[in-house]
């Protein structure tokens, strides 16, 4: 189970978790949000920016949350959360949490708060996050995402291979797409025959014994997905993530699907809103695996939909990977192998990258194919001040 210290109800809402060590009143003083230039160019050739939130105590910790440009909000939005934080209970982030949901915030802020406060209550009690929920592990199994239109079904097979041989524990098979075209309703174009093909192709190449997992991005009709999961019955896939649109006009037709199919179905992972639509789908039996990140709420996010699959008896997978990986190794660390099997990665070096603006490398596997759980306080993430200001955009 994961360490908390109290939950009412079988799906306990974020202002139910009560945490053990509660502190002394440490007042919110200061809420600092910073844009910083990154240095580095998207594939649009666009400048990349990223945005930081410093959450500042009176006395003189602070934490904080450096998240994707997305996440950042507009002036009122910022006003908004200056004067509901100030003056605030750091050990409030619960019910902070609740507070700015139930009033609609939207979720890539929300999102940021939440690591924020999070990451301040790890430094205030100098332990990492997963300490004050009861750490139940220190390292969790990677395996390996591709990229979509990678090549040819033996392309597809070659990396499937090099995973293997890197000590990665799976590898999950983004096949061919076309976005954007629209077709039937979906919104990109998938191809359920080519794809067959690789799904085939890797299973040949790796052996029985070796996980994978299938995730086409919700590109396919109930029809081909439906025809695309019996395959993936045979070949003993590990899951099958997002074959449909994940809005919920859909979800009658996950429930179809997941009956239908001995292969557990993933998601959603996009659905707009947080935690609470995803427990919606677990219960109706809409998928056999849950699917969220950090930016659909933060942590606390994460933390509830956690519970709730423990309640079910469902797993839970985290997408996201690289630099903003760090809060769900939080919660990985928490958790048991069996609510949360693995991390992902999306390259198969191991070289250690510090981004810019950080002074932390992102998270990469050890020669047994495992991630280890940062154990300095807070998120586990430092920062690097100097460059955030002199690159500051606003």
């Amino acid at each position: 189970m994961v360490g908390f210290a109290a939950v009412a109800g079988q799906y306990a809402s974020a202002r139910d978790f009560v945490l053990v060590n509660v502190g002394d009143v440490v007042p919110i003083s200061r809420v600092e949000w910073v844009v910083y230039d990154t240095g580095r160019r998207s594939a649009a050739d666009a400048s990349e920016h990223r945005c930081v939130l410093r959450i500042r105590t009176s006395c003189g910790i602070a934490g904080w949350a450096d998240v994707p440009i997305w996440m950042m909000p507009d002036q009122s939005t910022i006003e908004q959360i200056r004067t509901a934080l100030l003056g605030r209970d750091a050990y409030e982030h619960s019910g902070i949490w609740r507070q700015f949901y139930e009033q609609g915030l939207p979720l890539g802020p929300l999102g940021a708060v939440d690591i924020a406060l999070w990451d301040l209550r790890g430094r205030i009690e100098g332990k990492p996050v997963h300490a004050l929920l009861g750490a139940r592990r220190q390292k969790v199994k990677a395996y390996l995402t591709t990229s979509f239109n990678l090549g040819d079904p033996q392309q597809y097979a070659e990396q499937a291979i090099a995973s293997r041989q890197a000590g990665l524990h799976g590898i999950k098979i983004h096949p061919y797409i076309e976005w954007g075209t629209g077709r039937n309703g979906l919104s990109d174009a998938g191809f359920p025959d080519r794809d067959m093909a690789v799904y085939r192709t890797v299973r040949d190449a790796v052996g029985a014994d070796y996980a994978c997992m299938a995730d086409n991005s919700r590109t396919y009709t109930y029809n081909e997905a439906l025809r695309v999961g019996r395959l993936l019955d045979d070949l003993a896939y590990e899951w099958y993530e997002s074959p449909m649109p994940e809005t919920d006009d859909w979800r009658k037709r996950y429930i179809a699907l997941a009956s239908e199919l001995k292969t557990p179905v993933c998601g959603p992972e996009t659905h707009p809103d947080s935690y609470p639509a995803r427990i919606s789908w677990i219960a109706s039996k809409a998928c056999d695996i849950g699917r969220i990140d950090a930016s659909f709420g933060g942590f606390t996010a994460c933390l509830e939909l956690a519970r709730a699959c423990e309640a079910a008896g469902v797993p839970l997978e985290l997408r996201d990977i690289g630099r903003d990986a760090y809060p769900h190794l939080q919660l990985i660390a928490a958790s048991s192998d069996s609510l949360i099997k693995y991390c992902e990665v999306s390259s198969l070096s191991r070289d250690s990258r510090i981004q810019p603006g950080r002074a932390t490398a992102e998270p990469i596997f050890d020669n047994d194919g495992y991630i280890p759980i940062p154990q300095t306080p807070g998120m586990g993430v430092e920062l690097d001040w100097d460059y955030i200001h002199t690159h500051r955009v606003s």
